[in-house]
């Protein structure tokens, strides 16, 4: 397996605004979609639905991690937010202990093998300089509708996925994100899509194996 890693600034994106980061089997799709393009995703988007495995969907509020089938649109995922309590506000948002997300922070998803090369997991380590602690979050045993999730998304890995960035919310909710859920515990009442920055930045990506960290993008 191999690890991504990346830094990210989301101190523009508030309530009601996604930053997102994903890989989807776009590059195998060959049917046009809706948007006039070959775009695909387990949501059908644009009309054409393939596998999706999103390494964040967030903002300063939230993040999630979802492993999708390419019929499973909701997926199973970690992270802190509407449905999610990996995590909680102490740790993750504006001024927290571990992340504060007033700052840029570093993000590193591994995807772990077994012998014979099947995704055991999705592993996303969040960090940030100067703090004490880091968060983890673990995505595995997936079995969707009683199919092998993991081996789908094995196949679609060594296939080849496209990594792909969005930056959205404006005329969407995404209290689905970082609404309160049903515990009242999440960290948005109310989603601000006008609030939202302009933009967020991503950052120092890199492929670490074993034995080295190859730059792909700076």
């Amino acid at each position: 397996g191999k690890t991504m890693s990346y830094s990210v600034d989301l101190s523009a994106a508030s309530c009601g605004c996604n930053a997102a980061l994903y890989l989807t089997s776009l590059h195998q799709n060959a049917d046009t979609s809706t948007c006039d393009d070959y775009y695909c995703d387990a949501n059908k988007v644009c009309g054409v639905n393939c596998a999706e495995i999103d390494l964040m969907e967030a903002n300063n509020r939230a993040f999630y991690s979802t492993f999708h089938v390419q019929d499973d649109g909701g997926g199973m995922g970690g992270g802190y937010g509407s449905a999610r309590r990996d995590w909680n506000s102490t740790v993750y948002g504006p001024g927290a202990r571990c992340i504060d997300t007033r700052y840029a922070f570093k993000v590193a998803v591994s995807f772990p093998v077994n012998a014979k090369g099947k995704l055991r997991a999705m592993e996303v380590t969040l960090s940030q300089q100067g703090k004490p602690c880091h968060l983890p979050v673990r995505v595995a045993n997936y079995n969707p509708f009683g199919r092998d999730g993991m081996q789908e998304l094995s196949d679609a890995l060594v296939a080849g996925m496209t990594p792909i960035v969005s930056y959205w919310g404006a005329g969407e909710t995404m209290m689905w994100l970082d609404g309160p859920g049903g515990d009242g515990q999440g960290p948005c009442n109310k989603d601000t899509p006008q609030r939202c920055g302009d933009s967020v930045r991503f950052f120092d990506f890199a492929i670490e194996d074993s034995e080295s960290i190859v730059h792909v993008l700076q």
